[in-house]
């Protein structure tokens, strides 16, 4: 069985310390995920700029689907 477990940063030394007495315990690290990566920010950082430099392009939902359905 796996389980997850979030501690606080504070307390993390102090609970691996105590994790590590138990010999059916293993500890696996597996990389933490935050956020999106550089690549994707950077993409995202772009869109915007440019939704920001002409606001008039971006279509409302409801436009969208006028324009989707005109679509073959």
């Amino acid at each position: 069985m796996k389980i997850t477990l979030e501690i606080q940063e504070s307390k993390l030394a102090f609970f691996l310390e105590l994790i590590k007495n138990f010999s059916f315990v293993k500890l696996v690290k597996t990389p933490e995920v935050e956020g999106i990566s550089p690549n994707h920010k950077s993409i995202l950082d772009e869109r915007l700029s440019a939704l920001e430099a002409n606001p008039e392009s971006l279509l409302d939902w409801d436009e969208f689907q006028v324009e989707l359905e005109k679509m073959p």
